[in-house]
């Protein structure tokens, strides 16, 4: 009896320094793959800030970013990978026979492996065919904002309003990039009707010759169309240009600052909605009975 309590006991010991032992492998394994992801990432970064000091291979910017981000994303998918199946052997299970088993690809199927592929083909091909770069301003998915992020599963875009969205590749089946080419500034004009439309015309070419000559965004104008609306407070005139791609909206403000600025010097005033309240006196009459 006491033979076999001892036996027990050395069992039990060996099963505890077996588990203390896989679990320790394990961690390590961990610690290991998070090095390797921090030492990749950083070479990644060196990589990529050398970039132009070799001559003839200067890469554009925007395109730096997304080899990046796609660089740093395979980088981490391997590395979670291999630590998996690293872990898998250390548990003692046989990942040949797993990979190469039928089960495999039935729990693949189940875990939706199906989305995982196609997300993954269709990231390959938006960075292949380049349909849109980090930094740039898009459209997908219904999701209007800049591009942070471009991996092989997903792309993380940032509205104005500072939400972040993460959107599966997969989903993305219609793209709209908005700063591949030149953009149009567009402003609206109002004035009175009272005014001298031909005076204010000539007013606004005034700004719109300086505006050419100092604003290094535009590429193209800015010209005053004509009169493009009869509202009910007064005349809209439009003034139209070509910027720089993202430089849209500087340049129309800068244009309304300008806009503003002259008509006041010129003492035409901008029409905005007026309201009259009319307050009439009641007339006492003399009531005669007879």
């Amino acid at each position: 009896m006491g033979n076999v309590s001892y036996a027990a006991g050395i069992l039990d010991a060996d099963i505890r320094l077996s588990i203390g032992t896989t679990i320790l492998k394990i961690g390590a394994v961990i610690v290991i793959a998070l090095v390797v992801v921090k030492i990749g990432t950083a070479l990644i970064n060196r990589l990529m800030a050398s970039n132009g000091k070799v001559p003839g291979l200067a890469i554009d910017e925007p395109r730096v970013k997304t080899l990046t981000s796609l660089l740093q994303s395979t980088l981490r998918y391997v590395t979670s990978i291999v630590a998996f199946l690293m872990i898998l052997d250390l548990l003692g299970i046989d990942t040949k026979a797993l990979l190469g088993g039928a089960a495999v690809l039935g729990l693949a199927v189940g875990f939706g492996a199906q989305n995982l592929v196609r997300d993954v083909i269709t990231g390959f091909f938006l960075i292949y065919e380049r349909q849109y770069d980090v930094g740039d301003y898009v459209s997908i998915a219904g999701v209007s904002g800049i591009v942070e992020q471009i991996g092989l599963r997903t792309t993380v875009i940032r509205e104005f309003s500072g939400d972040v969205h993460t959107i599966p590749n997969g989903l993305i089946e219609k793209t709209t990039n908005k700063s591949r080419r030149e953009a149009r500034a567009l402003i609206e004009v109002p004035v009175p009707y009272t005014a001298d439309l031909r005076q204010v015309m000539a007013i606004l070419g005034q700004v719109c010759e300086q505006a050419a000559q100092e604003l290094t965004e535009i590429r193209e104008g800015p010209k005053v169309l004509g009169v493009s609306q009869l509202s009910e407070s007064g005349v809209v005139l439009t003034v139209w240009a070509r910027t720089e791609p993202m430089k849209q909206w500087g340049v129309e403000r800068e244009l309304r600052l300008r806009v503003k600025e002259a008509l006041d010097a010129a003492g035409i005033e901008v029409p905005y909605p007026r309201m009259v309240v009319y307050q009439g006196q009641e007339t006492k009459g003399t009531k005669q009975g007879a």
